[in-house]
């Protein structure tokens, strides 16, 4: 009697193992598909090609992508139905650049899901092209040119500047650069002198001590971007600690229409340009950024040189954080509220 019951026990567990399926699951049964996605490819600034491949092709009647703008897959940008249960691509067309997108894969049987892959992301490509910049005392300076091929016409263009003493630039992969160009404008990000492969000096104290360097800089990335066909002639400043200095340095300039400073100081700014009169500026900085050496109260800088800009401003000090700089843009709710700045003071439509 025992050994009849261990048999249909071993029977019952036999059976239920042979009924896996779905996504990458066990072995297959007689009637369950299992579904496996693989890598994206074929990737373009408007599209790209999903892939995947299905073992025992039974049991569904339609392969079912939707391709969404949120993970939650409630903006769906495309909804494709595929009634060849071989087929095992779709090449997807006609999306916006520089963009990240969700999509998920169903096998479906009368309106019915059988299996479905889990949410996976894709993005799509733009523009990014090696430049130089030359300073008016023959300085070489590192750069890149980040844009959408796809939008014609000319468009306004954002200048992004980077902290004292960095070798990586981080705004070449910033989600922020790519949501600005996803939006259309043209971006320049480059190496101060000194920094990363512009050309070096002997020695980067320099640089704090005399910020007239660094104008001569910034200047050379204006004349570049106002000499570029795609850019329409106004533009927009961001940086990071030295580099918000430079972004406020500029905010005088004719065809500056907008200034974002991520923790700035008031050091440099006036003495490089006394009469300069602050306007149009979105201060960001973390509420704990106090250091004692050298001693700087970011948060007490910020909200003195908001009190000093005419409107539109805004400040933001950004709570329980000593993040400095760049660092800030980690968090994707400051990423949003600085594409809003700019799309409100930096208007695309002219």
């Amino acid at each position: 009697m025992r050994q009849k019951l261990l048999y249909l026990v071993l029977l019952v567990l036999l059976t239920n193992s042979c009924n896996t399926g779905g996504e990458g699951g066990g072995e297959t049964g007689l009637d369950i598909p299992v579904l496996k996605v693989l890598g994206p490819s074929v990737f373009t600034e408007t599209g790209f090609q999903l892939n995947w491949s299905i073992t025992n092709a039974v049991g569904f009647e339609t392969i079912l992508i939707l391709v969404a703008e949120d993970k939650e897959m409630t903006e769906i940008v495309r909804y494709v139905e595929e009634d060849d249960k071989l087929v095992q691509n779709v090449l997807l067309s006609g999306l916006d650049g520089a963009t990240r997108y969700f999509y998920r894969i169903s096998l479906m049987n009368q309106g019915n899901t059988v299996t479905e892959s889990e949410i996976n992301s894709v993005e799509t490509t733009y523009k990014l092209e090696s430049t130089s910049l030359v300073t008016e005392d023959d300085y070489t300076l590192s750069a890149k040119l980040a844009y959408l091929e796809s939008v014609s016409g000319n468009r306004p263009g954002i200048i992004m500047m980077h902290e004292f003493g960095v070798w990586i630039n981080p705004w070449i992969s910033s989600d922020l650069t790519k949501q600005l160009v996803a939006e259309g404008y043209v971006c320049l990000t480059f190496f101060f002198r000194g920094h990363g492969t512009s050309t070096p000096v002997d020695d980067l104290m320099d640089l704090l001590n005399d910020r007239s360097l660094l104008v001569k800089d910034l200047q050379a990335a204006i004349d570049f971007m106002n000499g570029h066909e795609l850019v329409s002639g106004t533009l927009g400043l961001i940086g990071g600690s030295m580099g918000a200095i430079m972004a406020l340095a500029g905010n005088g300039y004719e065809e500056v229409l907008t200034s974002v400073a991520l923790s700035p100081a008031r050091d440099g700014v006036f003495l490089l340009f006394p009469d300069m009169t602050l306007s149009s500026v979105y201060y960001l900085v973390g509420e704990l950024d106090i250091h004692d050496d050298p001693n700087v109260d970011f948060p007490a800088e910020a909200n003195s040189l908001y009190e000093l800009t005419e409107e539109p401003r805004k400040l933001n000090i950004i709570p329980g954080t000593s993040d400095h700089g760049t660092k800030l843009l980690s968090r994707d709710s400051l990423n949003i509220s600085i594409e809003k700045w700019f799309l409100q003071y930096l208007p695309l439509m002219q």
